[in-house]
Protein backbone atom coordinates (compact mmCIF):
# COMPACT_ATOMS: atom_id res chain seq x y z
CA UNK A 1 0.00 0.00 0.00
CA UNK A 2 1.49 3.57 -0.96
CA UNK A 3 1.46 6.26 1.58
CA UNK A 4 2.27 9.34 -0.54
CA UNK A 5 1.92 12.40 0.62
CA UNK A 6 -0.21 14.90 -2.13
CA UNK A 7 0.70 17.88 -1.29
CA UNK A 8 -1.08 21.74 -2.34
CA UNK A 9 1.50 23.87 -2.15
CA UNK A 10 -0.33 26.51 -3.72
CA UNK A 11 -2.47 26.72 -0.82
CA UNK A 12 0.25 25.65 1.91
CA UNK A 13 2.88 27.65 0.84
CA UNK A 14 1.57 30.28 -1.92
CA UNK A 15 4.95 32.06 -1.69
CA UNK A 16 7.05 29.20 -2.53
CA UNK A 17 8.82 28.87 -6.32
CA UNK A 18 6.76 25.67 -7.01
CA UNK A 19 3.49 27.74 -6.34
CA UNK A 20 4.50 30.41 -8.87
CA UNK A 21 5.56 27.63 -11.14
CA UNK A 22 1.74 26.39 -11.14
CA UNK A 23 0.96 29.93 -11.69
CA UNK A 24 2.83 29.57 -14.70
CA UNK A 25 1.40 26.62 -15.54
CA UNK A 26 -1.76 27.99 -15.45
CA UNK A 27 -0.92 30.99 -17.88
CA UNK A 28 0.84 28.75 -20.26
CA UNK A 29 -2.22 26.48 -20.74
CA UNK A 30 -4.52 29.92 -21.19
CA UNK A 31 -2.33 31.15 -23.29
CA UNK A 32 -1.99 28.27 -25.67
CA UNK A 33 -5.16 28.96 -27.30
CA UNK A 34 -6.49 32.23 -27.08
CA UNK A 35 -9.93 31.97 -29.66
CA UNK A 36 -11.35 28.82 -27.61
CA UNK A 37 -10.58 28.56 -23.88
CA UNK A 38 -9.42 25.37 -23.03
CA UNK A 39 -11.78 24.47 -20.01
CA UNK A 40 -11.60 20.82 -19.58
CA UNK A 41 -8.27 19.61 -18.79
CA UNK A 42 -6.84 16.04 -17.97
CA UNK A 43 -3.75 15.15 -15.90
CA UNK A 44 -1.74 12.04 -16.93
CA UNK A 45 1.37 10.60 -16.65
CA UNK A 46 3.38 7.03 -18.34
CA UNK A 47 3.64 5.31 -14.97
CA UNK A 48 2.70 5.64 -11.28
CA UNK A 49 3.79 8.32 -9.13
CA UNK A 50 4.97 10.25 -11.34
CA UNK A 51 2.92 13.77 -10.16
CA UNK A 52 -0.08 13.57 -12.02
CA UNK A 53 -2.46 13.75 -9.39
CA UNK A 54 -0.32 16.66 -7.74
CA UNK A 55 -0.63 18.99 -10.47
CA UNK A 56 -4.18 18.38 -10.78
CA UNK A 57 -4.89 19.35 -7.37
CA UNK A 58 -2.42 22.35 -7.43
CA UNK A 59 -3.59 23.49 -11.02
CA UNK A 60 -7.07 23.81 -9.05
CA UNK A 61 -6.01 25.31 -6.86
CA UNK A 62 -4.33 27.89 -8.64
CA UNK A 63 -7.55 28.43 -10.54
CA UNK A 64 -9.82 28.43 -7.21
CA UNK A 65 -6.65 31.41 -6.05
CA UNK A 66 -7.93 32.89 -8.89
CA UNK A 67 -11.83 33.09 -7.95
CA UNK A 68 -12.75 30.73 -10.82
CA UNK A 69 -15.39 28.09 -10.14
CA UNK A 70 -13.24 25.11 -10.56
CA UNK A 71 -13.97 20.91 -9.64
CA UNK A 72 -11.50 17.99 -9.87
CA UNK A 73 -12.89 15.05 -11.17
CA UNK A 74 -11.04 11.57 -9.77
CA UNK A 75 -11.21 8.96 -12.89
CA UNK A 76 -8.38 7.03 -11.53
CA UNK A 77 -10.96 4.67 -10.79
CA UNK A 78 -8.73 1.83 -10.21
CA UNK A 79 -6.47 3.63 -7.62
CA UNK A 80 -8.17 7.00 -6.43
CA UNK A 81 -6.24 9.70 -4.98
CA UNK A 82 -7.61 13.08 -4.86
CA UNK A 83 -9.38 11.62 -1.52
CA UNK A 84 -6.50 11.35 -0.46
CA UNK A 85 -5.09 14.90 -1.08
CA UNK A 86 -8.27 16.68 0.73
CA UNK A 87 -8.46 14.59 3.37
CA UNK A 88 -12.16 13.07 2.25
CA UNK A 89 -14.17 10.16 3.17
CA UNK A 90 -14.19 8.47 -0.45
CA UNK A 91 -17.71 6.90 0.60
CA UNK A 92 -19.54 8.38 -2.13
CA UNK A 93 -18.88 9.65 -5.70
CA UNK A 94 -18.66 8.54 -9.41
CA UNK A 95 -19.82 5.40 -8.42
CA UNK A 96 -22.99 6.66 -7.20
CA UNK A 97 -23.90 8.61 -10.27
CA UNK A 98 -23.15 5.43 -12.59
CA UNK A 99 -24.75 2.32 -11.24
CA UNK A 100 -27.17 4.19 -8.87
CA UNK A 101 -28.36 7.40 -10.85
CA UNK A 102 -27.62 9.82 -8.66
CA UNK A 103 -28.06 13.36 -9.16
CA UNK A 104 -24.36 14.61 -9.84
CA UNK A 105 -25.06 17.53 -7.52
CA UNK A 106 -25.30 15.39 -4.63
CA UNK A 107 -22.06 13.83 -4.93
CA UNK A 108 -19.80 16.90 -5.62
CA UNK A 109 -17.89 18.28 -2.59
CA UNK A 110 -17.55 21.36 -1.93
CA UNK A 111 -13.79 21.97 -0.14
CA UNK A 112 -13.50 24.73 1.84
CA UNK A 113 -10.44 25.34 -0.56
CA UNK A 114 -13.07 26.59 -3.13
CA UNK A 115 -12.01 23.48 -5.28
CA UNK A 116 -15.29 21.48 -5.85
CA UNK A 117 -14.63 17.42 -6.13
CA UNK A 118 -16.42 14.34 -7.69
CA UNK A 119 -14.59 11.66 -6.17
CA UNK A 120 -14.83 7.71 -7.27
CA UNK A 121 -17.15 6.29 -4.46
CA UNK A 122 -16.93 2.98 -4.39
CA UNK A 123 -14.98 0.61 -6.77
CA UNK A 124 -16.89 0.24 -10.60
CA UNK A 125 -16.21 -2.47 -12.38
CA UNK A 126 -14.85 -2.08 -16.24
CA UNK A 127 -14.53 1.48 -15.57
CA UNK A 128 -12.80 1.63 -19.23
CA UNK A 129 -16.54 1.29 -20.15
CA UNK A 130 -17.78 3.55 -18.11
CA UNK A 131 -15.61 6.23 -18.76
CA UNK A 132 -16.51 6.26 -22.79
CA UNK A 133 -20.40 6.01 -21.74
CA UNK A 134 -22.63 8.95 -23.19
CA UNK A 135 -23.79 9.26 -19.37
CA UNK A 136 -20.18 10.21 -18.64
CA UNK A 137 -19.79 12.42 -21.88
CA UNK A 138 -23.02 14.16 -20.77
CA UNK A 139 -22.16 14.88 -17.39
CA UNK A 140 -19.19 16.72 -18.40
CA UNK A 141 -21.18 18.89 -20.70
CA UNK A 142 -23.20 19.51 -18.18
CA UNK A 143 -20.56 20.44 -16.37
CA UNK A 144 -19.00 22.82 -18.73
CA UNK A 145 -21.94 25.23 -18.29
CA UNK A 146 -21.54 25.02 -14.34
CA UNK A 147 -17.88 25.65 -14.25
CA UNK A 148 -15.23 27.86 -15.33
CA UNK A 149 -12.45 24.95 -15.24
CA UNK A 150 -12.81 20.87 -14.87
CA UNK A 151 -9.68 19.22 -14.14
CA UNK A 152 -9.72 15.28 -14.93
CA UNK A 153 -7.22 13.20 -13.02
CA UNK A 154 -6.36 10.23 -14.85
CA UNK A 155 -4.40 6.56 -14.49
CA UNK A 156 -1.03 6.32 -16.11
CA UNK A 157 -1.49 5.88 -19.81
CA UNK A 158 0.95 2.49 -19.76
CA UNK A 159 -1.30 0.90 -16.61
CA UNK A 160 -4.68 1.01 -18.34
CA UNK A 161 -6.38 2.15 -21.05
CA UNK A 162 -8.43 4.84 -18.94
CA UNK A 163 -6.50 8.29 -19.93
CA UNK A 164 -6.80 7.27 -23.24
CA UNK A 165 -10.59 6.97 -23.21
CA UNK A 166 -10.85 10.53 -21.30
CA UNK A 167 -8.40 12.16 -23.72
CA UNK A 168 -10.94 12.06 -26.30
CA UNK A 169 -13.70 14.67 -24.77
CA UNK A 170 -11.14 16.86 -23.10
CA UNK A 171 -10.30 20.30 -24.19
CA UNK A 172 -6.41 19.14 -23.82
CA UNK A 173 -3.92 16.56 -21.90
CA UNK A 174 -1.27 17.83 -19.24
CA UNK A 175 1.44 14.99 -19.40
CA UNK A 176 3.80 14.78 -16.38
CA UNK A 177 7.01 12.97 -15.91
CA UNK A 178 8.89 12.84 -12.73
CA UNK A 179 12.35 14.25 -12.71
CA UNK A 180 14.90 11.55 -12.61
CA UNK A 181 12.42 8.90 -12.10
CA UNK A 182 9.79 7.94 -14.97
CA UNK A 183 12.12 6.08 -17.42
CA UNK A 184 12.80 7.67 -20.72
CA UNK A 185 11.60 5.23 -23.24
CA UNK A 186 7.90 5.01 -20.92
CA UNK A 187 7.72 8.80 -21.18
CA UNK A 188 7.92 8.75 -24.19
CA UNK A 189 5.66 5.59 -25.31
CA UNK A 190 3.15 7.10 -22.85
CA UNK A 191 3.26 10.12 -25.37
CA UNK A 192 3.17 8.45 -28.76
CA UNK A 193 -0.13 6.47 -27.45
CA UNK A 194 -2.17 9.64 -26.38
CA UNK A 195 -0.87 11.73 -29.94
CA UNK A 196 -2.02 8.05 -31.71
CA UNK A 197 -5.49 8.19 -30.21
CA UNK A 198 -5.68 11.97 -31.18
CA UNK A 199 -5.60 13.99 -27.93
CA UNK A 200 -4.50 17.45 -27.96
CA UNK A 201 -1.54 17.23 -25.76
CA UNK A 202 -0.93 20.60 -24.35
CA UNK A 203 2.44 20.54 -22.66
CA UNK A 204 3.99 18.63 -19.96
CA UNK A 205 5.17 19.19 -16.45
CA UNK A 206 8.95 17.72 -15.19
CA UNK A 207 7.63 17.25 -11.35
CA UNK A 208 9.56 16.22 -8.08
CA UNK A 209 12.73 18.55 -8.82
CA UNK A 210 14.35 19.37 -5.42
CA UNK A 211 15.22 22.53 -5.16
CA UNK A 212 17.57 22.86 -2.63
CA UNK A 213 20.00 20.67 -5.13
CA UNK A 214 18.86 22.30 -8.50
CA UNK A 215 20.11 26.07 -8.17
CA UNK A 216 17.82 28.27 -11.03
CA UNK A 217 14.80 25.27 -10.92
CA UNK A 218 12.23 25.56 -10.22
CA UNK A 219 10.10 22.14 -8.39
CA UNK A 220 7.70 22.05 -11.37
CA UNK A 221 8.68 23.17 -15.00
CA UNK A 222 6.34 23.64 -17.57
CA UNK A 223 7.46 22.52 -21.36
CA UNK A 224 5.48 23.06 -24.51
CA UNK A 225 4.11 20.56 -27.02
CA UNK A 226 6.82 21.89 -29.24
CA UNK A 227 9.55 21.45 -27.03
Amino acid sequence: MEFFEYRNVVIEDPNSPESEAYRKLELNIRMSNIDKPIKVIQTTSATPQDGKTTTAINLAAVYAEKEKKVIILDFDLRRPKIQRAFHKSNDVGFYDFIAEDKNIHDLIIHDESGIDLLLTGHRLSYPHIMLQSQKVINMIDQLRNEYDYIVIDTPPVLSVTDALVVSKYVDGVIYVAAYNQTRKDNAKVGLQQLQENGANILGGVLANIDVRKAQGVFGYSYYSEED
